[in-house]
């Protein structure tokens, strides 16, 4: 008697599986075989697109027991495939070898060991399926959230970059205005600094000029002082001149007069051939004094600096405290002698 089992899927309809004979001498070479389709249709399976499960499972011969004994498989691995379909982790793929296939006990019923494996394939197959697909999604959401975290990033460092050349240009702008303070600090400190100097030199300039107007009035002054000093000079050479005449024709006088009177008491007889010159009388001196009108001025009135006072006459002049020539005021005298 034989199983048959029936899938449909979305896409494709699944080959029915391989039929076997009831019956224990079924050689071992024909097993192999049917193993070895069995995994290379669960691999075509687990490579295409995701396959619904089975819908229903027909079972047109077998005894009772076998057949409630292929139920509870087919209930078992329904409930064992909705974790796999519907979980949101992928699954590994479950892989069944030959050699676990050769182990497994051959019932002496309808070879039940090579369905159940075969079911089991199919059910490992569909998950297989669905954790590809399952994978695909994930990794569709993987690189949807890296190009957004890489579009966040991007925006984050554009605002960051923008920020900093803000920043950037707000502090060379503070400098720039820092810098431009303080130029023009200077520059007025300079300013103020040119112009006391400016003051200052005006000021110097002015002192010269007052220093240049006083000794130009000193050497002028010096020069009159000279002028003066060089006329007193001369004057009181003229007057040492006309003292010393005085003094001599003074003495000469004093002479002939001594010899006169001589003459007149030793002899009485005038010898009328003889002949006795007489000297005439001095001349008057050339400066004579404005008090007594006989000596020569020798002393010099100040500040009016007038010759007109001789020595004998000096004491009367400062307590009449006034020039005999111009009247003027007497602070001081100066006695000059005649060489």
């Amino acid at each position: 008697m034989a199983v048959q089992a029936h899938y449909h899927h979305h896409h494709h309809h699944r080959e029915p599986p391989f039929l076997a004979s009831r019956g224990g001498g079924a050689p071992e070479s024909s097993r192999m075989a049917a193993a070895a389709m069995e995994l290379q249709q669960a691999q075509k399976e687990a490579m295409a697109p995701q396959q619904a499960p089975p819908l229903f499972l027909d079972f047109a011969h077998g005894d009772c027991g076998n057949g409630r004994k292929r139920q509870r498989d087919a209930e078992a691995a329904a409930p064992s495939m909705s974790p796999h379909l519907f979980s949101l982790q992928p699954q590994a793929p479950k892989v069944i070898s030959l050699a676990q296939l050769h182990k497994r006990p051959a019932t002496t019923g309808l070879r039940l060991d090579f369905d159940e494996g075969s079911e089991r394939v199919s059910s490992t197959s569909s998950a297989a399926s669905a954790s590809c697909l399952l994978s695909d999604e994930l990794a569709a959401q993987r690189d949807q959230h890296r190009s957004e975290m890489d579009r966040l990033i991007q925006e984050h460092a554009e605002r960051l970059r923008r920020a900093l050349a803000d920043a950037r240009r707000r502090q060379y702008r503070s400098l720039v205005v820092a810098a431009e303070a303080a130029a023009s600090q200077r520059i007025r400190e300079k300013e103020a600094e040119a112009s006391e100097a400016a003051r200052r030199g005006a000021d110097l300039e002015d002192r010269v000029a007052r220093l240049r107007a006083e000794a130009a009035a000193w050497q002028a002054k010096a020069l009159a002082d000279q002028s003066t000093a060089a006329a007193l000079h001369a004057q009181l050479q003229q007057a040492a001149a006309a003292a010393a005449a005085q003094a001599r024709g003074k003495a000469e006088e004093e002479e002939n007069a001594g010899a006169a009177a001589a003459d007149d008491a030793g002899s009485c007889f005038v010898d009328p051939d003889r002949v006795v010159e007489i000297a005439p009388p001095p001349p008057p001196p050339a400066r004579p004094c404005r008090t007594c009108r006989r000596a020569t001025a020798s002393v010099v009135l100040l500040p009016c600096r007038h010759l007109c006072v001789c020595a004998d006459c000096e004491p009367a002049v400062p307590a009449a405290a006034a020039c005999p020539m111009c009247r003027g005021a007497i602070t001081g005298t100066v006695q000059v002698f005649f060489s």
